[in-house]
């Protein structure tokens, strides 16, 4: 008979081990929001850096986008707090386990599983047939930044959501039923107004059965045999592909079988969570003409065509108009007021049909870049634990 572990193997799954911030630590100001939120509100990260204030934080191991442009150095700066709060215990090793998380939205409970998934099992090519996929077009381009960070860092923090099609939600059910009599190892309200965070640590083999159980029905039912699709994340998820499929070059066949480097850090969702809101991401056209655009494109930015069909004559036309640039705001409202300026040009969805994401992936292979947002911006995951590479 399979062990939990092998099982878990056979559906591109693992057990990982955690760090943890050590007791003490403030954990309202290390966990902090997905670096690719407020790009385009420099504002919200240094309300970030105030309330941190020197304090340990995960602020210090990301690089916000709202900063990418700006010679700050992260490249090597982050690796090297990394390896400051491994070495002066800040972050502490708690062992192997899952965590399951409860996460208080605007929408209510989104559920969560911590656990490390198969990079060999990923492919974020265009059409692949992996058990893991992206969900969006992968810009290679964005990579190689991603990529040398990774290359140094000597942990990962990820704020990567796997969405899983499971409409019966037999994983996040079993869990819910499996921690109801036990206290979580942490319980505590975000920074910025963005809802509550409660964990609980799993180490019970029972618990890594169940789970392997799941995972593989949910297998054997998958349409077209992907089981995972990479929601928030993609880009850094492709990174950590790209990192291992560099350094196994250089390895043996053992090394191969269980380096640290072959899995990424993942928390596994239920596209059917119901407290798991799907948004279109809406688009900020800045240093351009809004009616100009619009004849260009032939279209009406108060009633935009589907974004499958716009976003690749807008990239066409941002290729002629160097002097345009795009920017992606998760929101409507914000996009809209961010669109009021002189000079920019806000393009909004009223909708993103959640249920039908794994069937247009299959058929479509990928979805445009920046497609939808699981959750608005105050609901995206939050930085906390951690795992080494």
């Amino acid at each position: 008979m399979s062990t939990a572990r092998e099982k878990l193997a056979g559906v591109g799954a693992a057990v990982p081990r955690l760090l943890f911030p050590q007791k003490g630590v403030d954990l309202q100001k290390f966990a902090v929001i997905a670096c690719d939120q407020y790009s385009a509100q420099p504002e919200y990260w240094e309300a970030v850096q105030n309330f941190t204030d020197g304090a340990p934080s995960a602020l210090q191991m990301i690089m916000p986008e709202a900063w990418l442009g700006k010679n700050l150095g992260h490249e090597n700066a982050v690796p090297a707090r990394m390896r400051r709060y491994l070495e002066d215990g800040t972050l502490s090793d708690i062992g192997e386990g899952m965590m399951f998380l409860h996460r208080a939205t605007t929408t209510g409970i989104r559920r969560g599983l911590m656990l490390a998934l198969d990079l060999e099992q990923y492919d974020f090519t265009p059409g692949s047939s992996s058990l893991i996929r992206a969900t969006e077009k992968t810009v290679l381009e964005r990579l190689p930044a991603r990529v040398a960070i990774r290359s140094k860092a000597p942990l990962e923090m990820p704020h990567i959501m796997v969405l899983l099609d499971d409409r019966q939600n037999r994983l996040m059910g079993a869990l819910d039923q499996m921690t109801a009599e036990k206290d979580p190892l942490y319980d505590f309200s975000l920074m910025m107004d963005s809802g509550r965070l409660k964990g609980w640590f799993l180490q019970e083999e029972s618990v890594y059965d169940t789970v392997a159980d799941v995972l593989t029905r949910l297998k054997e039912e998958a349409l077209d045999g992907m089981l995972y699709a990479v929601g928030d994340g993609n880009h850094s998820f492709a990174a950590a592909k790209s990192h291992w499929d560099t350094l196994k070059a250089g390895l043996n066949a053992a090394e191969r079988e269980s380096h640290s480097a072959r899995f990424g850090l993942v928390e596994l969702v239920n596209l059917y969570d119901s407290a798991l809101a799907f948004e279109p991401i809406h688009r900020l056209l800045m240093g351009v003409d809004p009616k100009q655009v619009q004849r260009e494109l032939e279209f009406d930015a108060k009633n935009p065509p589907p974004l499958q069909q716009l976003q690749p004559r807008l990239d066409e036309w941002l290729d002629r108009h160097p002097e345009a640039e795009l920017e992606y705001i998760h929101g409507a409202e914000d996009c809209r007021r961010l669109g009021r300026a002189p000079n920019r040009l806000a393009i909004v969805w009223e909708q993103f049909d959640k249920e039908t994401l794994f069937s247009d992936v299959a058929s479509r292979g990928v979805l445009c870049r920046k497609s939808f947002s699981m959750g608005s911006a105050p609901d995206k995951r939050f930085y906390l634990e951690c795992r080494k590479i």
